[in-house]
């Protein structure tokens, strides 16, 4: 039989997988539809750090950073979606 306690330890768990999936992809989105709706902006940093083909790796990047978010905060195939992150 299950204790009382560990009902509510695995509800705060929940919770707190749930806050912690919302707070990593909440920094990432913005800068993610920056790169992908706006891709001159963000392809100027991306040419300050000297990356290469900067007007391609801008929009890609946010693609990606949109798509493994989604996926790490629904809670599909995230350890495979946390890599690229």
């Amino acid at each position: 039989m299950a204790f009382s306690s560990d009902a509510t330890w695995a509800d705060r768990t929940a919770k707190a997988v749930l806050l912690i999936r919302i707070l990593s992809v909440g920094f990432s989105f913005p800068k993610a539809f920056r790169n992908f709706f706006f891709p001159i902006p963000g392809s100027w940093a991306f040419r300050e750090d000297r990356h290469p083909w900067p007007q391609v790796m801008a929009p890609f990047v946010g693609v990606v950073e949109i798509v493994c978010g989604a996926l790490l905060l629904v809670g599909l195939i995230t350890r495979l979606a946390s890599i690229p992150l």
